[in-house]
């Protein structure tokens, strides 16, 4: 299949993975280190048993510790962004991943020698500035207030944006299931070293009652998160990493659609701000996301 083909599945999961998350942080376990802590034991096991499938392959001491690392980043990454989707919409804070093509970008030029045409750059410009437009709190004459998802959201886009390159420079030259499961395996790390922190261990303690009974959603949230970082990394595999982060641009028009609609139709499941004002201010930001990604593509 083309790479296109998972690159549009990725924001496809991402974004009903964005509403999950959202509904278990509001309504179920509302402490984001906690949810992280578990999705990092999960992904572990997951990469373990991936490892014995491939063997363990020994494809290296340098590309293993690449790997682990970006596995370690794929769990804390998810801090910022639990704690922005805890504190504000969902349909505002994802907007704000944008930010990934332009940290891919820039990495993936320095590293892997990779590089966009100056029309894509100018697209890629424009996704950013809708990202922004989006999470603007007040206006001041030339000044902006940004709200305070707007910094977690870019610690967490840049923290994505290298996961992405350090796999794409490691399964470049090696089997893509045995890349898969070191990388796994250091999400499983990365939890485990969340777990040392006693804030979150005694949170993981007091919450174990809220797991359980929330256990059947955290698995579909955890699923849909898995089968989106197993899309994208196809696709990282097939093409430059800018291209297929560019894609994720459709994401925030999705999730501004399943926020209304719940909003409207299950207010109990899940309830955004669908004022005229803020909704009108949420398109025109999406309508600029996609003239950058026409500019890229056409």
């Amino acid at each position: 299949m083309p790479w296109y083909f998972f690159a549009f599945l990725t924001p496809a999961f991402y974004s009903i993975n964005n509403i999950v998350d959202k509904f278990l942080l509001e309504k179920r376990i509302k402490d984001p280190f906690t949810l992280t802590a578990l999705s990092g034991f999960v992904t572990g096991l997951i990469g373990v048993i991936l490892g014995f499938f491939t063997g363990f392959q020994q494809i290296g001491v340098l590309q293993i510790s690449l790997l682990v690392f970006s596995g370690v980043l794929l769990i804390f990454y998810l801090i910022p962004y639990f704690e922005a989707i805890k504190f504000d919409d969902a349909s505002r804070v994802i907007p704000l991943f944008q930010f990934i093509p332009v940290f891919t970008y820039i990495l993936s030029a320095v590293f892997l020698k990779e590089a966009l045409s100056a029309k894509q750059v100018f697209g890629l410009v424009l996704v950013v500035g809708a990202g922004i437009l989006i999470s603007i709190k007040k206006i001041e004459g030339s000044i902006f207030f940004p709200r305070k998802s707007f910094w977690l959201m870019i610690l967490s886009s840049f923290m994505y944006g290298s996961i992405a390159v350090l796999f794409r420079f490691v399964s470049r030259d090696t089997n893509f299931w045995a890349a898969v499961s070191y990388q796994y395996i250091g999400t499983g790390l990365g939890g485990v070293l969340l777990i040392l922190f006693p804030r979150v261990r005694h949170g993981f303690a007091v919450r174990l009652i809220e797991i359980k009974k929330s256990i059947r959603v955290i698995v579909i949230s955890h699923s849909l998160g898995l089968l989106a970082q197993l899309s994208e990394s196809i696709a990282v595999t097939m093409v430059a990493v800018p291209l297929v982060h560019i894609i994720w641009s459709i994401q925030p028009v999705i999730v501004l659609i399943l926020g209304t609609l719940l909003t409207v139709w299950f207010p109990h499941i899940i309830k955004e701000d669908i004022k005229k004002a803020v909704v009108a201010h949420k398109l025109v930001s999406v309508a600029l996301m996609f003239c950058g990604l026409f500019l890229v593509y056409f």
